[in-house]
């Protein structure tokens, strides 16, 4: 099998899957709403984005407060980004900007987890994941679907959010208690590097459709043994591996990864760096089919405890660009109505410049911006006090935003997901924001 470019653990890393992973949970059932959104593209900005600097200007607050930048109008009357923001202020019209996020959580590894999932059942420091956490979104799509089909339900790009440790595993990504076979499917990779090629799906010279099903017939008779685990985990082994199998023969996901067929106009667009050319790649693995793509920033790209401005010149232009680049492509091609997208931290930054021209952890008010998918566009929802401190209007929670999300995307989010142990857990405790939805 030297000549098979994806190998048989690749297969079965593919559905992030291990033999030997653990027992499979039951499927919850779905508890449907009207849909409004196919799929949801879900940016997650981890470090901390600073909200005063970038969505929620503070122009009449002192200096100390209000940072280095200049605040600029937006497409919308009356609504002003800070002045990083050029491009995206450009698509504002599109969007939904909550200025009322709030959590009680100061540390990144927390933060994070309580963004993805909402659940507040966790210590506030740095640790691994576990097989006790709550699943991710995209875990839970997975688990939800029931069906596996040769284009995944669920992606995370460009990489894995990381913590060192043994493990290096972020909580709030994976399948939890449901199990690594619910894992989305990671591509990594820089899509701006010419040498671009993540999972390698693709067959060499010569390998013929019969000549790999031949050899994943011959997998499957030497795995006998293997498979005589737990039932419902080879059912779920055979599936995945099958999946994997279909990628190969399938191509609709190998031809979203080869942004040659994009023009250059359109790369250019987007920006050709990783963040640009890896949003892009989110929107054509959209029209490809995939229901939910996680663009994850680079492990706390945006912790910025000292030096914001020039760090901000790094690091704003790329997400400024592609996320507007993004939104405008999305709507232009008539798929914006259809896919949700979110963008967030997991907290905001202090709102009174350090010592070292820096902001600190800040999860009492923060921003996040929605656009698409049912989302009433062209507004701000709730504010933050004078000083972009603490909620003036509205508080919201994570656990808020995810009901919106999975109410957007067609389920309730009282739906009950299930552990090994048969314990039922509803998919958020928060409430839908109505104030959000069109």
């Amino acid at each position: 099998m030297d000549d098979l470019l994806v190998n048989r653990r690749e297969l079965l890393r593919i559905g992030g899957v291990s033999i030997l992973g653990g027992l499979v949970s039951q499927h919850g059932e779905a508890a449907s709403v009207a849909p409004q959104a196919e799929s949801c593209i879900f940016i997650l900005l981890q470090g901390g984005p600073s909200h005063i600097d970038l969505w929620d200007p503070k122009p009449k607050a002192p200096p100390e407060i209000r940072g280095p930048y200049q605040t600029i109008r937006t497409s919308v009357p009356g609504v002003e980004f800070g002045e990083p923001l050029s491009h995206t202020a450009r698509v504002a019209h599109h969007l939904s900007v909550v200025r009322s996020m709030t959590h009680r959580f100061t540390n990144h590894i927390a933060g994070t987890y309580v963004t993805l999932t909402g659940s507040v059942n966790q210590p506030d420091q740095d640790r691994e994941a576990h097989v006790n956490d709550f699943p991710g979104p995209g875990a839970v799509l997975n688990h939800l679907t029931r069906s596996v089909g040769s284009v995944p339900c669920s992606v995370s790009l460009p990489n894995w959010l990381s913590i060192p440790g043994p493990s290096n595993r972020m909580p709030g990504q994976y399948g939890g208690f449901l199990g690594a076979v619910s894992d989305p499917l990671v591509i990594e990779g820089d899509p701006n590097r010419n040498t671009y090629q993540p999972l390698q799906l693709a067959m060499q010279a010569g390998m013929t459709k019969m000549r790999l099903n031949n050899r994943l017939q011959l997998m499957k008779q030497l795995d006998q043994m293997a498979r005589r685990l737990e039932v419902e985990l080879r059912r779920k082994h055979d599936a995945l591996q099958q999946s994997a199998y279909d990628l190969v023969i399938d191509g609709r996901v190998r031809e979203a990864l080869d942004l040659s067929k994009e023009s250059t106009h359109v790369r250019d667009r987007y920006g050709r760096n990783k963040c640009g050319q890896s949003l892009l790649v989110a929107r054509r693995l959209v029209e490809a089919g995939v229901k939910f793509v996680a663009y994850n920033a680079f492990n706390q790209e945006w912790d910025t405890h000292g030096n914001l401005e020039p760090r901000y010149k790094q690091i704003v232009p790329p997400i400024d660009q592609g996320f507007a680049a993004l939104i405008e492509d999305l709507a232009n091609r008539g798929l914006l109505d259809k896919t949700l997208v979110i963008n967030s931290g997991e907290f905001g930054r202090t709102p009174v410049i350090n010592k070292q021209a820096g902001r600190d952890h800040w999860p009492n008010v923060y921003s996040t911006t929605l656009a698409g998918g049912g989302i009433k566009s062209g507004q701000t929802v709730g504010a933050s006090d004078w000083k972009g401190g603490e909620v003036a209007d509205q508080p919201i929670s994570p656990a808020d935003l995810l009901a919106t999300m999975w109410h957007q995307l067609g389920i309730s989010h009282q739906t009950e997901i299930r552990d090994s142990l048969n314990r039922p857990f509803v998919l958020s405790r928060g409430s839908v924001v109505r104030d959000l939805i069109a």
